[in-house]
């Protein structure tokens, strides 16, 4: 930083920050520079040597957090300059400070234009680099016709970043592109590799948009990847000996976007896939990336058996790798083949288990995905442990949901009996709490009511096994708020099977009413406790002073809902017979009828209508009624706004008012005149005087 190029200022400056211990004192340094740099800015002429230093610094500010705005206009203005040395750097520097939506973006479209058809393609390649960098949608039709011819200059370096360009266009809109989409193709034969590989970006971009439309691009993109194999390009391109790896990484993605659910096409890659993962196996890192990419290729293609093979081999020995880089490669890769084939999972088993135990945090979570891929109804409740195992250990909210959802899933899809969901399930509800959704449990407390609906007996002993398994389960000082809610509804309903050593409904009650007293997250939760003593008070005819309690301490509550339960069941509880007809045993499955007519009322109907009242009508009635004008004088009765203007006033002419008389007894005779409340007509005339 020493050079005899830079001022003495700057040096200082640089110097200044390296050395700088606080951000506080970095902060006073760049706020003094801003102010050196305003008065250095404010002069009159500038050196363009002296004007790049002063750019260079100003992004020195805008990099350390700091507004350099003052600054931006000169930056423009540099882009202007017929210099080539000013203007790369104003291009450069009005790259780092503007964005595409800037206001100064209007002062460089001129500029743009003029640059891109300049004979010295080193301005055409700045103002290229500017339109890939700043272009909006609003620049781009004055633009773009510039730039689709520049797709045939002479200069490789221009060719290439013109196709960069037009992927720019792309992404900010698809349809300006389209129009040139042949002279896009052309662009994939340029003799210069590295126009040629630019272009595979939008051609990539293009494919997923519309895959038909680059479906008969395939055999140039076999032929492309084959010769890049065998070596046929430039050294220059070779990465570790391996020939243009990103290139191949990108002609995999194109063919597996070309591929998928189409046989004709696929056939065509099978042979290239093949070559490409035999030479890509050398031993490097790069050559592991190219093989992945061919997994992901082949998983998305039409299958093909000995590529599978093929593939799931490669991936079988990164899984069995000691560097955790491959590991997590080989799970990835697995859950992808898995995806199209789950017969290759079995053999890697426990390899996968193996992962689990490894500390590396991002292969642990990439592990427990692919288990969940791999369940199948004989590893349902291995897996479902592993996953329970590490939703008791992670405190990450993020991953134990995500693993409630999974085991959720299995325990749904794979259960090999009722029991075993039930107890998975609680033990879903007592780690997961308030991140298990409530449809899932109110897909188990229906599971309990309507059991397999084959055999009524068998139904019976697995709600008798639910019952007795959350009566232990409530005996826990702590519960999460959800497992509550169904712990308290199965009681509440099949409470009499519970068949539990030491339990009577005595000791059930006894125990809800505890239970009910203890703090919860979810307001509702005490509500569904309350509900579950009603139901086993009406099944049993009970009478205890501690349900007394609760009624009374809870119906003054502040939450209507319990409050309106306390009164309902302080109600129901003085007539029980009515209240057994309300909260029927084991009725939770049958179909509720309804009287939609509403026939009860029609006594009161037909007495009111007898008082005057009008008939109701239904909205076919009252639109109908609304057309021809009937029944709705009311309506247009109604004072509503005037939106009339007033008169313009006019000018009283001489003698159209009556003089007033100034006394006597010829007073005014209305109510409000000098001599008012005298004896005034009924009508408001005078009476005689």
């Amino acid at each position: 930083m020493s050079g005899g190029h830079l001022s003495k200022e700057f040096f200082e400056l640089v110097k200044a920050i390296g050395e700088s211990r606080s951000k506080q004192e970095e902060d006073k340094i760049i706020v003094s520079e801003i102010q050196i740099l305003k008065g250095h800015l404010s002069q009159p002429s500038i050196s363009a040597k002296k004007m790049k230093e002063y750019m260079i610094r100003a992004v020195y500010c805008e990099m350390l957090g700091h507004d350099a705005g003052f600054a931006y206009i000169h930056a423009v203005k540099l882009t202007h300059e017929k210099s080539l040395f000013a203007k790369r750097i104003g291009y450069l520097t009005t790259n780092l400070f503007l964005h595409k939506d800037h206001e100064l973006m209007l002062l460089l479209i001129n500029t743009m234009q003029r640059d891109l058809q300049s004979a010295n393609h080193i301005e055409v390649c700045a103002a290229l680099t500017s339109v890939c960098r700043l272009v909006n949608i609003e620049m781009i039709p004055a633009i773009s016709p510039l730039v689709f011819k520049l797709l045939a200059h002479q200069q490789e370096v221009v060719r290439k970043k013109a196709i960069v360009a037009m992927n720019r266009f792309h992404k900010l809109d698809p349809n300006i592109v389209l129009d040139q989409k042949d002279q896009i193709r052309k662009v994939l034969c340029d003799p210069d590799p590295s126009v040629m590989g630019a272009s595979l970006h939008i051609l990539f971009e293009m494919a997923k948009s519309n895959a038909q439309s680059c479906k008969d691009l395939v055999p140039s993109f076999v032929s492309i990847l084959k010769q890049i194999t065998e070596h046929r390009l430039p050294r220059d391109f070779d990465y570790h000996r391996m020939p243009a790896p990103w290139l191949q990484v990108k002609l995999l993605s194109i063919l597996g976007v070309l591929g998928t659910a189409d046989q004709k096409a696929s056939e065509q890659m099978y042979e290239i896939l093949q070559e490409c993962m035999r030479r890509a196996d050398s031993g490097v890192n790069v050559g592991y990336a190219i093989i992945y990419e061919c997994v992901k290729c082949i998983t998305r293609i039409y299958p093909d058996h000995s590529l599978m093979e093929l593939a799931a081999s490669n991936i079988s020995r990164f899984i069995s790798s000691d560097n955790h880089n491959l590991k997590y490669l080989g799970v990835t890769g697995l859950a992808q083949i898995v995806q199209v084939s789950p017969s290759y999972a079995s053999e890697h088993q426990m390899v996968v288990v193996d992962c689990l135990e490894d500390p590396d945090e991002t292969l642990k979570r990439k592990t427990l995905d692919l288990l969940f891929r791999m369940t199948n109804p004989a590893n349902a409740t291995v897996v479902c442990d592993k996953l329970t195992f590490h939703m008791r250990t992670s405190v990450d909210a993020h991953l134990r949901r995500d693993l409630v959802q999974k085991v959720t899933s299995i325990a749904e899809r794979y259960a090999p009996d009722n029991e075993w969901y039930v107890n998975t399930m609680n033990t879903v509800f007592e780690l997961g709490g308030d991140l298990v959704p409530s449809e899932t449990a109110y897909n188990l407390m229906r599971l309990v009511a309507e059991g397999t609906g084959e055999d009524e007996q068998k139904d019976n002993e697995f709600r008798a096994f639910a019952v007795n398994t959350y009566l232990k389960l409530l005996e826990k000082p702590t519960l999460s708020d959800i497992l509550v809610q169904v712990i308290a509804w199965v009681l509440g309903e099949y409470s009499r099977l519970a068949t539990v050593d030491g339990y009577t409904l005595e000791d059930i009650v006894e125990l809800l009413c505890e239970c009910v007293e203890r703090p919860f997250e979810d307001v509702t939760t005490r509500g569904y406790l309350v509900t579950a003593l009603m139901k086993i008070v009406s099944a049993s005819g009970l009478k205890m002073s501690a349900v007394e309690g609760i009624i009374r301490s809870y119906r003054s509550s502040r939450l209507t809902d319990l409050q309106q339960r306390c009164y309902e069941f302080e109600q129901l509880w003085q007539c029980p017979g009515l209240m057994q007809k309300v909260l029927p045993y084991d009725a939770s499955c049958e179909d509720l009828s309804f009287n939609k007519g509403l026939s009860f009322l029609d006594g009161f109907v037909r007495s009111k209508l007898e008082q005057g009242a009008k008939p109701y009508q239904d909205a076919s009635q009252r639109a109908a009624a609304k057309e021809q004008g009937v029944g709705f004088e009311a309506a247009e009765s109604k004072p509503s706004l005037n939106f009339t203007p007033y008169e313009a006033p006019s000018k009283p002419t001489q003698g159209a008012f009556p003089a007033a008389p100034l006394g006597g007894g010829g007073g005014a005779s209305g109510p409000w005149g000098p001599g008012g409340g005298g004896g005034g007509s009924p009508d408001g005339g005078a009476s005689g005087g």
